[in-house]
């Protein structure tokens, strides 16, 4: 019984993955078989993924994200809308790469760590 309940909690967490997934591939004017070649996937294991019915692992859901241009946070920052959570994470790396002075870098790096 225990089993059961934890697979209908994770099925609901590759259901919420896998239309974030569909989400930002739409947002991004691509197919699924764009998607997929970007990723070296078939146009059904993308479709898959973004049903929720295959589980996306973390090799592949930290590739997902490169190819998306979306932090983690995206998939999995619950207290953040996605799109919000990845404008964060787009707009934040941006800021920080344009900084020249690497004392500044630093104290905003310290700054981070002591805030996660």
């Amino acid at each position: 019984m225990r089993k059961r309940g934890r697979r209908q909690l994770d099925r609901a967490l590759d259901q919420r993955i896998g239309a974030l997934l569909k989400q930002r591939r739409i947002q991004l004017g691509w197919s699924q078989q764009g998607l997929g070649s970007r990723l070296g996937l078939t146009f059904q294991q993308v479709q898959k993924y973004e049903k929720g019915d295959n589980q996306l692992s973390v090799a592949r859901l930290l590739q997902v994200c490169g190819t998306l241009e979306v932090g983690i946070g995206y998939f999995l920052d619950a207290n953040a809308t996605p799109l919000e959570a990845a404008r964060i994470d787009h707009e934040t790396t941006r800021v920080i790469t344009r900084i020249k002075n690497d004392r500044v870098k630093s104290a905003i790096l310290r700054l981070a760590r002591e805030c996660a």
